[in-house]
């Protein structure tokens, strides 16, 4: 009877103990390092937008769009002229290239994101605070404000959207950052 009730007390306070491990884990941004990487370029840089083509989908482009110590736009999507968006691009019109990206009727094949505070996705914001939020296809946007059930999901699918974003997120931004690189190295 003294190791039922030994064993009945133990094992739920160790998993109470691992249960912030579980969370800091869960909760654990992909994009925050990329986004700080992006926000030192653009400073560095005097720069408020940047653009590039995606390397690995022909068609596809990543822009962005800093709002210095506000927030940071970021758009992938596929352009119907590619010969067009290359041109602007080798013109170093970024802006005119996140414009282009975001005015487009069909909005089949896009990816939006808003980062609050230009610090990478969060998977749930602070009380009363502004809260990150992904698009994809012009659709419903998902906002990480962790009220997932105010918006449809559930707990499991809240996590899932968000880590499958937050990736995507921030392999634009590495994408994003090796453009703005170059720009450091060219007088």
């Amino acid at each position: 009877m003294k190791r039922f009730i030994f064993a009945a007390f133990v094992v739920p306070f160790a998993m109470a103990a691992l249960a912030p491990l579980a969370s800091a884990e869960e909760t654990s941004s992909h994009s925050a390092a990329a986004a700080a990487t992006i926000k030192g370029l653009f400073e560095q840089l005097k720069l408020t937008s940047i653009a590039a083509k995606d390397p690995e989908e022909p068609g596809r482009y990543v822009a962005a769009l800093y709002i210095a110590d506000s927030q940071l736009l970021v758009i992938s999507a596929p352009f119907a002229v590619p010969g067009a968006m290359d041109k602007i691009l080798a013109d170093g019109n970024y802006m005119e290239a996140y414009q282009s990206l975001q005015s487009v009727m069909n909005r089949k094949g896009h990816f939006f994101v808003v980062d609050m505070l230009n610090d990478g996705l969060k998977r749930v914001s602070e009380p009363d605070q502004a809260f990150d939020s992904t698009t994809t296809d012009g659709a419903t946007p998902i906002q990480f404000d962790g009220k997932w059930s105010e918006q449809k999901l559930s707990e499991a699918d809240y996590n899932a959207k968000f880590a499958k974003d937050d990736a995507r997120y921030a392999r634009m931004l590495k994408i994003l950052a090796t453009e703005l690189r170059k720009k450091t190295t060219t007088p």
